[in-house]
């Protein structure tokens, strides 16, 4: 698996805003770090797109305005012209990340 760390948050929203195919942003707590992120790839290699917070975002979808480009968060879909709203997965636990990877991604 290869991973792009992305900027910003909103570059990951955009990601998905553009994607056809992805509408979920997933949230991991790895150590003191949060971890937003997105896997995407080909039929031969994987990728983890992904963004580190240090704290929490705030609501259980993100929203993004596709007019002003302005990203929100709010504690239930919302239904609006020109919004976009894409819930947060939270992860409890899994074994599709290694240990590997997260503590490269924290290292970084």
């Amino acid at each position: 698996m290869k991973f792009v760390q992305l900027k910003s948050l909103k570059d990951l929203v955009m990601l998905v805003a553009s994607s056809p195919s992805m509408n979920v942003v997933q949230h991991l707590q790895n150590g003191g770090v949060h971890m937003y992120f997105i896997i995407g790839g080909t039929l031969s290699e994987i990728f983890l797109y992904f963004v580190k917070e240090s704290i929490s975002l705030e609501g259980e979808f993100i929203t993004y305005n596709t007019y002003t480009g302005e990203i929100g968060f709010s504690e239930k879909l919302l239904h609006e012209p020109n919004l976009n709203s894409f819930p947060v997965v939270e992860i409890e636990n899994q074994d599709l990340l290694s240990e590997e990877l997260l503590q490269r991604v924290n290292d970084l």
